[in-house]
């Protein structure tokens, strides 16, 4: 015999899952900590061009972008690294428990992805020549700058996804060749 109210319990829970925002939203948040430190430390931290404060800090960065982090002291020569943003492992099971609206929210707040590095250090060295260092502040904000603009590619579904890999990937080539993960066999 078929039970209404049983029916209708279980359409409600159905429902409000439906309609929840994405569980990477609620769980992480659309922002990550990103400790960074240096040697020697109080040195200044710039975000994609903007001063976020001395070292040692924690940044908090979107989850959504690609983030160039530059640490500079006086004396000393800066260094850049490129945060990049990488799918988590949690959208599947959110696809599955949170169906498409949840992972719909996830993928436009950032909050699916993940960045990495989780944590920066550096060690400053003593300054040589200030062309060098600006010259290669310059290629990795050119790294970064281009691997946004292929994420926009993408989000605009300009490209395929097999194209996206392929030109993520060749941009990594080029500009990290030690990131870059062989194949596996």
């Amino acid at each position: 015999m078929f039970d209404r109210s049983k029916f209708r319990v279980s359409f409600l829970i159905l429902l409000l899952l439906g309609i929840l925002p994405g569980c990477a939203t609620i769980v992480k948040g659309t922002t990550q900590s990103i400790p960074v430190a240096s040697d020697p430390s109080r040195a200044d931290v710039w975000v994609d061009g903007n001063l976020r404060g001395r070292t040692p800090v924690d940044l908090e960065l979107k989850r959504k972008r690609n983030h160039l982090v530059t640490i500079e002291k006086a004396g000393h020569q800066s260094k850049s690294v490129p945060v990049v943003k990488d799918v988590g492992g949690a959208v599947w099971g959110n696809i599955l428990l949170g169906g498409l609206i949840g992972w719909g929210v996830d993928a436009t707040s950032g909050a699916q992805n993940n960045l990495n590095p989780k944590s920066i250090s550096v060690k400053l060295e003593p300054s040589i020549e200030k062309s060098a260092a600006k010259q290669e502040t310059q290629r990795q904000a050119t790294f970064v700058q281009k691997l946004n603009e292929l994420d926009e590619l993408a989000e605009n579904q300009k490209v395929t996804e097999e194209e996206y890999v392929r030109m993520r990937n060749a941009l990594f080539k080029e500009y990290y060749p030690e990131m870059v993960t062989p194949p596996a066999e």
